[in-house]
């Protein structure tokens, strides 16, 4: 986990640890998928079936590492941790898209790893990626977040499904549009929409 401080307090009062919730932005890119058209996606969580099996309605080649919670693990305090990250990011992610990816599936990830991790994972991708690719992720806008990052999956009907693991909470890194321009660079948003639990949803794309 990163350097954010750690909180002793519980999930929020009344927060479900297993929920589905509509995600308007993240729908309209996949209804914009056309079923005959090769795509390319990115997930960073462990595999699972709801994913599978929705997207195996699309000629597609679903990329799914399941590096997400190594990822938040990676040091990247002192200057020679920060000298470690590409390597530790080959070793983690060694992609060999064929086409270019299409679509990058973040969901709240960006918010537990380090700044410079989450700067170095772009970077990393940046050569894999197609000349217009998607990222699709959430941002918490609340004080404080879950201890871990959600466990997200697509139910049959489009909406998103969310495991919620752990009871404590983090300080939430709050990042706002500008930041994550500089963060997710060379990606711009392009859709943002502020969800009625707090997240708030982005599509950015490659400029």
């Amino acid at each position: 986990m990163n350097s954010l401080t750690m909180r002793a307090a519980g999930l929020h009062a009344g927060q479900q640890t297993r929920y589905d919730m509509n995600s308007p932005l993240l729908s309209g890119v996949l209804a914009a998928l056309e079923e005959d058209a090769r795509v390319e996606v990115l997930d960073l969580t462990p595999a699972n079936a709801g994913l599978l099996e929705y997207f195996a309605r699309y000629h597609c080649k679903l990329y799914l590492p399941a590096c997400r919670d190594a990822l938040c693990q990676v040091p990247a305090g002192e200057p020679d941790e920060l000298e470690k990250i590409p390597q530790i990011l080959q070793r983690l992610l060694p992609l060999c898209a064929q086409d270019g990816l299409d679509l990058l599936l973040l969901w709240d990830l960006p918010n537990y790893l380090h700044r410079e991790v989450l700067k170095g994972l772009i970077r990393h991708l940046l050569p894999q990626l197609s000349r217009g690719a998607v990222l699709h992720t959430y941002i918490h806008t609340r004080q404080t977040m879950p201890q871990q990052p959600g466990n997200f999956t697509l139910t049959a009907d489009g909406k998103v499904s969310v495991d919620l693991a752990g009871q404590g909470t983090l300080a939430s890194p709050m990042y706002y549009q500008e930041l994550l321009h500089k963060l997710l660079d060379p990606f711009r948003v392009e859709r943002g929409m502020l969800l009625a639990n707090g997240l708030q949803e982005y599509v950015l794309r490659r400029r």
